[in-house]
């Protein structure tokens, strides 16, 4: 039985000791890989203003001409005014970008208000599940802006719906039922 392990012994060694088959001159194959050349930089483009469309000059018969004459003032300005376009989104601390938008949201489940429109921003509070909350814009992140006790704080989009509880709608409807 030792000579048998002895034996078994050697051969493995045997073949371990030729550096598992390699052999000079029949394995030594180089590869040569072709790279990618570095791209030119190529020259900036001119900067241009970016034109504003104009409504009266896309209508230009009688009909268009009497139907801009028909919109309302507030609507007509925030159409031609680049200032008001830009006054209805805004942007977090963080640089995302809010669309102002009044509208009430309800906490689904309970939800953290946070200092800024993502997970990883400072806790400023806790809502229960079904109260409501001040919506002043929507993130496109998906997060909402809300109005909390005077300080403006954000809200997963994930945990809030515009669709407010059973339990809150039957509360609303007996104050209305006692006045």
């Amino acid at each position: 039985m030792k000579k048998k392990c002895i034996m078994a012994l050697i051969i493995g060694a045997a073949f371990l000791a030729q550096g598992c088959g390699y052999e000079e001159g029949t394995d030594a194959v180089v590869t040569v890989v072709d790279s990618t050349p570095t791209p030119e930089p190529t020259e900036k483009p001119k900067a241009t203003a970016t034109p504003t469309p104009e409504a009266a000059a896309a209508d230009s018969t009688a009909d268009g001409a009497a139907a801009a004459a028909d919109s309302t003032a507030d609507g007509a300005a925030a159409a031609t005014d680049p200032a008001a376009q830009t006054a209805a989104t805004e942007q977090t601390p963080s640089g995302i970008n809010v669309q102002a938008q009044d509208a009430t949201y309800y906490a689904v489940e309970g939800v953290n208000l946070r200092s800024d429109a993502n997970a990883e921003a400072e806790f400023v509070a806790g809502v229960l599940s079904g109260e409501s909350l001040k919506c002043t814009g929507v993130c496109d992140n998906g997060w909402i802006r809300v109005d909390y006790n005077g300080q403006t704080c954000y809200a997963s989009g994930d945990y809030v719906s515009t669709t407010p509880p059973v339990g809150a709608v039957a509360a609303d409807t007996t104050a209305e039922a006692a006045q």
